[in-house]
């Protein structure tokens, strides 16, 4: 098993070690340029850095600190000319890649996490957990339904 990089590795080897937890629901060229936008922000904020490589790389068996970045006027973030909610887009990558944006809700050690609505959001995919509301994708868009008789309204 190889060494996880730490804040002192150029950003190139941290963005590398961190795609390869990547959990494919987004290509391969948005989740890089998303990852070395994240890792270039942080650069300065070693500490969180460590903390970002410490959840991704132990897939949440370590307690870590928040993630954070600044906090956009509308509170998405552009990556590759997509616009989308800093801790969705980070938890899609390495967590849940079906993800809504809706599902997710943070954990209550979370200190910056979006809701929150403070000048700085987390994007720790640990600190948040994906909430499905029951029943979604067991309810049947239509019922009664009959080859040739069409719709019958619920």
């Amino acid at each position: 098993m190889t060494q996880a990089p730490t804040s002192n590795d150029a950003c190139l080897s941290i963005v590398h070690s961190l795609m390869c937890h990547r959990q494919g629901g987004e290509s391969e060229s948005f989740a890089k340029r998303a990852i070395e936008s994240l890792v270039k922000k942080l650069k300065e904020k070693r500490d969180e850095l460590d903390s970002l490589i410490t959840a991704i790389t132990t897939n949440g068996a370590h307690s870590t600190k928040c993630v954070t970045i600044q906090r956009t006027l509308d509170g998405r973030l552009q990556v590759a000319g997509r616009k989308g909610f800093p801790h969705v887009i980070y938890a899609r990558i390495w967590r849940w890649p079906d993800l809504h944006k809706n599902e997710l809700k943070h954990c209550k050690f979370c200190h910056y996490a979006f809701d929150l609505k403070q000048d700085s959001v987390c994007v720790n995919p640990y600190h948040y957990e994906r909430v499905v509301s029951p029943g979604i994708g067991k309810i049947p868009l239509c019922e009664g339904v009959s080859p040739g008789i069409g719709k019958i309204p619920l």
